[in-house]
């Protein structure tokens, strides 16, 4: 399919790339065999199945460590690189037990070529057929390498993983010109002014504004510039309990509410001051925790509550955190859409929240973070049995979410984990952001979340 992200395979001569190929594609579409050299053109097959959030296309490279190089090999090695610097993603291939003078070559190549240096590359440690060989990897750490995953393609270990890091670098969906730098849900109950805020960030009036609950029954969206950023703004639906006449139309304006939520980059949940946060605010709140969207509290009409001081917002937010702790990790701002009273302020917000969203923490740093962490040593004394982290990756945007492998998940209750994700959070400036912690076992298959 024309179009597709790119991901290419390359590495030198028999490291397992004709292998790794065949077992992501499931078929039997390159030649393996033990001879050096068997692939000579470059292969392409277009990969759509559900383990990947959108299709792409794979391509295996010949190996390039050619050593007696004539006019066919050369045109071969390339066209080979040609497809590199056209590729969204790069997985070199290494072999865990025969690291040669070639595979030193190639990574001098990816940090030094102008183009390749951007390029995502994630380094596939192959032939990693037992337990302690995926855990034997400080050789190739040495190597400087961001992205480092241990696998075996022949035996499919650690596949899962591999496909959770080749999403993690592919876009969520192929974009164009014309989509959005950001899109923005905002979202509250009825009559929270949801359409007020939605009119003065477009500049005039594109949704109806009115003091009866309820006039928004569905989605409206429209595009706007900020900052020199093409946003857009959708404006929800707002989400009501379940009238006693069980009347439908409701019933498809939340559920066009929780489609607009999926498709948002940003959300902004807007409560009105003048009642407060509420329990409905609260499983709002808990909607949009669960899809880990990155999400701003507005509280509208601010310029309505009476006899404010220096210290009254202070004192309201204050109030706002007691009924719901998690709060104290949002960001959270007072402003009024009628007046258009700290609404630039929320747009910059908005963005900054995004970008941070966007950022991927290579291995690498994760890695150096954790054998550097002073905090660990407060969780080991902390334990009888020291709960220890061997490796750490992220795994995906939104939800921002890291994952441990551990000695084992039961040493890590919730007040360790929530120790964990502060810390990354302060580490690399993720403040504002559900950031979450999956947990591995290196030795089983089990799983566990924070």
């Amino acid at each position: 399919m024309k179009g597709l992200p790119v991901v290419t395979i390359v590495g030198r001569q028999n490291v397992g790339k004709s292998t790794l190929f065949n077992a992501i594609l499931r078929a039997q579409s390159a030649i393996t065999e033990n001879t050096a050299g068997v692939t000579r053109d470059v292969l392409q097959k277009t990969v759509e199945r559900a383990e990947f959030k959108i299709p792409f296309t794979l391509s295996d490279t010949p190996g390039l460590d050619i050593e007696n190089i004539d006019e066919i090999s050369k045109e071969i090695i390339e066209i080979a690189f040609e497809h590199l610097r056209h590729s969204d993603l790069i997985l070199h291939v290494i072999d865990h037990k025969d690291l040669r003078k070639y595979d030193h070559k190639l990574i001098d190549l990816f940090k030094k070529d102008e183009i390749l240096k951007e390029k995502n590359v994630l380094t596939l440690i192959n032939k990693v057929d037992t337990e302690q060989d995926e855990y034997d990897l400080e050789p190739f750490y040495k190597l400087g390498l961001n992205e480092l995953l241990p696998i075996s393609a022949l035996g499919r270990r650690n596949f899962d993983l591999l496909y959770q890091k080749i999403n993690f670098f592919l876009p969520d969906k192929i974009k164009t010109q014309e989509d959005p730098y950001c899109k923005i849900a905002i979202i509250g109950k009825p009559n929270s002014g949801k359409s007020s805020l939605l009119n003065t960030f477009l500049g005039y009036k594109r949704a109806v504004v009115s003091d009866v609950p309820g006039t928004t029954r569905d989605s409206v969206s429209d595009q706007f510039y900020f900052q020199n950023h093409k946003l857009e703004i959708i404006d929800t639906a707002g989400i009501r309990r379940k009238s006693k006449t069980g009347e439908s139309l409701e019933f498809y304006s939340y559920k066009r509410t929780l489609h607009s939520l999926g498709e948002a980059d940003v959300v902004v949940l807007l409560v009105d001051a003048m009642k407060g946060l509420g329990e409905f605010d609260k499983k709002i709140f808990g909607e949009i925790q669960e899809l880990g969207k990155p999400m701003i509290v507005a509280v509208n009409k601010w310029d309505l509550v009476p006899e404010k001081e220096s210290n009254s917002w202070k004192d309201y937010k204050d109030r706002m955190e007691a009924k719901l702790s998690i709060l104290k990790e949002r960001p959270l701002l007072s402003l009024s859409a009628k007046e258009k009273l700290r609404t630039h302020k929320l747009l910059e917000s908005v963005v900054s929240l995004f970008e941070k969203s966007q950022k991927k923490l290579t291995t690498r740093q994760l890695n150096d973070w954790l054998s550097k962490w002073g905090g660990k040593n407060k969780v080991q004394k902390a334990s009888n049995r020291p709960p220890k982290v061997y490796y750490a990756t992220q795994v995906s945007q939104i939800p921002f979410k890291i994952l441990f492998f551990v000695n084992d998940t039961k040493l890590f209750p919730s007040n360790i984990l929530s120790f964990y994700r502060k810390s990354i959070v302060k580490e690399f400036g993720l403040d504002g952001l559900s950031v979450e912690i999956e947990l591995r076992n290196r030795n089983e298959g089990k799983e566990g979340r924070e």
